[in-house]
């Protein structure tokens, strides 16, 4: 970190950060974007890359990896198992294609310009990132929400989320020091394990929730859970720390509603605090000004994102019989990488796999493909057909 400051010198800077970033967030919102990119954007705007107000620095990123954590905990919360068996093949075949090409097209382009293996892997798991939330709000706007298209959209962004971390996990695990082989196999120990260890502990909640009279408590426990998680995720299973606190989320939601403390409590304490300090901290750390050094490179990388998504989700769609309208509706449903992106790329540069010009090609392949998306997939859906009334369910649809 470059600059060090007593905690009082750091206080203004946070009250800078956690009220500019929803101001910033609310600001992009207003204008059809996702609430990250203000915050992303603000962190560009205060840091290095122009006015160079707030320089990275030890509590911040301390900061910002819990803020992480607690966002992947979260996403796993909204990882919804049984409605991933439920959309059937078609979301499936969409997530693989949408997953292999990107993957393959962007480990070629880092071998192409002279990366090592592992960093060109790694450019390859950031383009197989998708966060479908920017899509999700143009769909519901045009009426296809829960039209088949937008069903299938929905699902294997879930799906390609769930194989995205695990591609990521691989590439970190990987570039640990010691044995690939080994790094593998702790791999292996670890998931069944965790899970394992997650499905015994958790049914004891409402025990712990009763004994102690208050649901802090148990909101307390699990946030515990899932520091340790995380931690046991890097020392124990040579995967990412955000991936334990992943798996932690999705045995959670096995058994809580939406209702219960550790949903809207996680929700406040992550949205409110830590996870906007994550993203603009995110921005702090880019610098645009060394673009200059791989300009060919982040154009490349960035029509890469846009072309493997596109005809990777859409050969996937075709596959299954669905029309090329459709099958491009649904490629171009999957191209944003937003969030999602921006979590993998914070994860690479705490491996040392990403260097500074790297690092901020990445951030603004997923501005750019982010910024892209809405008027994309409006064009896509140009003249379209209302959906039926009395339309059956996304998932019945889905699955068909």
């Amino acid at each position: 970190m470059e600059e060090h400051h007593s905690p009082v010198e750091l206080l203004p800077m946070l009250a800078a950060i956690l009220i500019g970033a929803k101001l910033a967030g609310r600001l992009s919102q207003r204008l059809g974007l996702p609430a990250v990119f203000g915050e992303l954007v603000l962190g560009l705007v205060l840091g290095p890359s122009l006015l160079n107000l707030i320089r990275p620095n030890d509590p911040l990123a301390l900061l910002a990896e819990v803020g992480v954590i607690l966002l992947m905990f979260r996403a796993g919360l909204e990882t919804d198992l049984v409605q991933m068996r439920q959309v059937g093949l078609a979301a499936t075949m969409v997530a693989l294609g949408g997953v292999l090409l990107p993957f393959g097209g962007g480990f070629a382009l880092g071998r192409l310009f002279g990366l090592d293996m592992l960093p060109s892997l790694f450019v390859g798991a950031v383009l197989t990132a998708t966060s479908v939330s920017i899509s999700a709000e143009v769909l519901r706007e045009l009426g296809h929400l829960r039209s088949k298209v937008g069903a299938t959209i929905l699902g294997a962004a879930v799906i390609d989320d769930v194989l995205g971390v695990l591609v990521l996990s691989l590439v970190l695990g990987l570039a640990g020091e010691g044995n690939p082989l080994v790094a593998i196999g702790q791999m292996a120990i670890f998931f069944p394990a965790a899970w394992l260890v997650g499905d015994k502990l958790l049914p004891q909640l409402r025990k712990i929730e009763h004994l102690a009279g208050g649901q802090d408590t148990v909101l307390a426990i699990l946030l515990g859970l899932v520091m340790l998680f995380a931690w046991a995720a890097e020392a124990l299973g040579s995967v990412a720390d955000i991936t334990g606190a992943y798996l932690l989320g999705i045995v959670v939601a096995r058994y809580t509603d939406e209702e219960h403390v550790v949903h809207h409590g996680s929700s406040a304490l992550a949205y409110a605090f830590v996870v906007p300090v994550f993203f603009v901290n995110i921005g702090l750390e880019a610098n645009v000004t060394t673009l200059g050094a791989m300009p060919l490179f982040t154009i490349i990388m960035v029509a890469l994102a846009i072309a493997g998504k596109v005809v990777g989700c859409g050969v996937g769609a075709m596959a299954m019989r669905l029309s090329w309208r459709e099958a491009v509706q649904i490629g171009v449903g999957m191209v944003a990488r937003g969030e999602v992106a921006l979590v993998m790329i914070a994860a690479g540069r705490a491996a040392g796999l990403v260097n500074d010009v790297l690092f901020t090609s990445t951030i603004v392949m997923a501005l750019l493909t982010t910024l892209i998306t809405p008027p994309l997939l409006r064009l896509a859906f140009a003249h379209p057909k209302p959906p039926p009334a009395g339309e059956r369910s996304a998932v019945i649809e889905a699955a068909e």
